[in-house]
């Protein structure tokens, strides 16, 4: 009777076990899952401010420009004419655009660049890009 009571007790104390593990994995998935959660909405959102603020970047530097300059880049998909030609086709296009860079609380200093394509898009618009450089950090921000 004695060894049917400690093979009892043992019974008993890995059934705990086994109950006490699984909830300890519950809670573990479940606090992984609102951490990842939380960085990559704060990774995004950071991205989309990097962005915003290189967006206005580009759009003073495309109001500073007389309608017909402003057209006339446009048509040729450049950001801007470095000769400075305000009729008639640029001599030295300018793709890209890096704008300032930023420092966020925390992550580090970050370069946006504005490129526009060649190519138009099937409603006649060029595609503008901005890709984000982190300086070296090794860290990726994707929008």
């Amino acid at each position: 009777m004695l060894n049917n009571k400690k093979g009892a007790a043992l019974l008993q104390v890995l059934l705990v076990t086994v109950v006490l593990a699984g909830m300890a994995t519950m809670l573990l998935r479940a606090s992984l899952s609102r951490t990842t959660t939380a960085r990559q909405t704060r990774r995004t959102v950071s991205a989309q401010l990097l962005v915003n603020a290189c967006m206005a970047e580009v759009n003073t530097l495309w109001s500073n420009k007389t309608p017909e300059a402003f057209a006339n880049d446009l048509n040729q998909c450049i950001l801007y004419c470095k000769s400075g030609e305000t009729s008639g086709t640029c001599k030295q296009p300018a793709t890209t655009y890096t704008c300032q860079p930023i420092v966020l609380e925390g992550l580090g200093t970050y370069t946006v660049t504005a490129e526009i394509s060649n190519e138009k898009t099937a409603d006649g618009q060029c595609k503008l890009d901005y890709h984000i450089d982190d300086n070296g950090s090794g860290t990726s921000v994707e929008l």
